[in-house]
């Protein structure tokens, strides 16, 4: 086997030995591994070509390329004719704010913006004013016209220049300072860490890889790479399916997903409705999540109607590349048991810190969860001073300096010497999958019409956001007002208009006592 350097070394890899297999499949169409190299090649040839024609023929690898679609082939299409093209790219979830995707699209500072024609009001009103191609003629182009001679000595020039080290793509997040924060992502990190990821959980060319996460979250990263690496195939599955469980029980079974890679949210949709009752996906060998702590009593539902499937419990932010610790649950989980982190990865550490950036080696002492090794990140898109806050030289108690990530999230060693999730150092909170800095929230509440001041509350139990403000607005007006500025899963499912707020001996809001707060008639 030839040395592979880039993903697209692998990817064709895969193509030329499954080139007639169904390579992705979404409700309106299919593509094997054959087709979407082709039309793969053939868009980024046209992507490359227009920037080179728009006057940058200087252009070096590794520059953004926005992608603004809804979940699809097509899309698909378009991540991997933007790595062919030399970019790196951004997908932007359609379901994101104008204001968002404004926010988004100013950090990134796109050299294009891909985006579909349904998409095009939604971008407008997003204030773009860059260059951008639709998406809808890349396809009909690509279909209608071969690749001229000199696209294809574009293409050979590109692939030429590319090496392992060269962005892959940007995951935005949410940050403290309303900003979001864009996580730059190499080739090589993807490629070794999911290089361990399908080996250890032991995926084929036969698995069929049911997706649940829409292109713009990181747990998407596992589903098609893990696809791209040994020739498996990638159903995606669309979000209005997961409000009606039979219906995605019936997309699941009917197509023979052998493998769930899921938000927690997600799971607990179909376990907490009673999916099971109507259907059992009985051909799943695996079901792994993350995100979030999983509820014991919804993973029990689960075991016992799969009885014969591995369930793994990962951890790690979308910083590191998707996970640095997995746990295989062997047993039959009990009520209320708390799963633990499990076991490193490979080419990984993971260390608890305490404030003295001591390590933790005491049971049930806070430590702050940190990682060193391979697939870290390369930093925070255009944001040098989170890049330096969050990405440290760490120097060991033996003089030797790695460089290692913060995670902000604590953990406690357990009496078994395990490694158990612990909450958060800081105002970040972890819900319906996503990592959420609760101040993100406060500030847009803040900057609308009639709210003086606010504080938002997460409870993990239930999985709620909490939002308390003081000012004349009406509850009903700051909900509406803050699902203009916020994507879906940062608005709060309960506003309280209190009076005022109490302090603490620093002056600060007291969270402690929200719920003891007044609230206004």
């Amino acid at each position: 086997m030839n040395q592979k350097h880039t993903i697209l070394d692998i990817f064709e890899e895969t193509a030329v030995t499954h080139r007639k297999r169904l390579a992705v499949k979404d409700p309106k169409e299919e593509m094997t591994y054959g087709q979407l190299f082709e039309g793969a090649q053939r868009m980024g040839a046209e992507i490359a070509a227009f920037l080179q024609e728009d006057g940058k023929k200087t252009i070096s690898n590794g520059y953004p390329i926005a992608i603004l679609a809804e979940k699809s082939c097509v899309e698909l299409t378009a991540v991997l004719a933007t790595i062919y093209a030399g970019g790196f790219y951004v997908c932007i979830n359609p379901e994101q704010t104008e204001s968002r995707i404004g926010s988004i699209l100013e950090v990134l500072e796109p050299e294009l913006v891909i985006v579909a024609d349904s998409e095009r009001d939604k971008l407008a009103g997003a204030g773009y004013k860059g260059r951008k191609l639709s998406l809808d003629s890349l396809v009909d182009s690509v279909e209608a016209v071969r690749t001229s001679e000199e696209e294809l000595e574009i293409l050979r020039e590109i692939r030429k220049n590319m090496k392992s080290r060269d962005p892959l793509y940007g995951i935005f997040t949410s940050g403290s300072t309303g900003t979001p924060k864009c996580v730059l992502v190499e080739q090589q990190s993807v490629m070794d860490f999911i290089g361990h990821f399908v080996e250890i959980f032991g995926f084929t060319s036969e698995d069929i890889i049911g997706n649940q996460a829409p292109f713009d979250f990181d747990v998407s990263v596992k589903d098609i790479y893990s696809a791209w690496f040994t020739g498996a195939s990638l159903l995606l599955i669309p979000r209005e399916y997961f409000s009606t469980p039979p219906r995605l029980l019936d997309y699941i079974c009917d197509n023979h997903v052998t493998n769930l890679t899921w938000a927690v949210s997600a799971l607990c949709l179909v376990s907490g409705l009673k999916g099971f009752g109507y259907r059992v996906p009985t051909e799943l060998r695996r079901v792994m999540f993350s995100g979030e702590v999983m509820p014991a009593k919804q993973l029990r539902i689960w075991q016992e109607n799969l009885p014969e499937t591995c369930f793994v419990n990962l951890y790690g932010p979308s910083e590191i590349t998707c996970n640095c610790t997995y746990y295989d649950v062997s047993h039959l989980v009990e009520k209320d048991e708390k799963l633990p982190l499990g076991q490193v990865f490979p080419g990984r550490k993971v260390l608890l810190l305490d404030d003295e950036d001591r390590v933790v080696a005491e049971p049930a002492v806070p430590g702050e969860i940190c990682v060193m090794g391979e697939s870290l990140a390369r930093e925070y898109y255009h944001n040098p001073e989170q890049t330096e806050k969050h990405f440290v030289n760490y120097t060991d108690s033996t003089g030797n300096s790695q460089r290692m990530y913060r995670t902000g999230d604590l953990a406690v060693l357990g009496e078994d010497g395990q490694m158990y999730f612990a909450g958060r150092k800081d105002f970040q909170i972890k819900h319906m999958g996503h990592r959420i800095e609760l101040e993100e929230i406060e500030l847009r509440m803040n900057g609308l019409e009639g709210v003086n001041h606010s504080c938002c509350s997460y409870d993990s139990k239930r999985s709620r956001l909490t939002a308390y403000y003081t000012g004349e607005a009406g509850v009903a007006t700051v909900h509406q007002a803050l699902k203009e500025k916020l994507p879906l899963y940062m608005i709060p499912a309960k506003f309280k208009h209190v009076k005022e707020f109490r302090l603490n001996k620093n002056g600060k809001i007291d969270r402690k006592v929200l719920d003891q707060l007044e609230v206004m008639e």
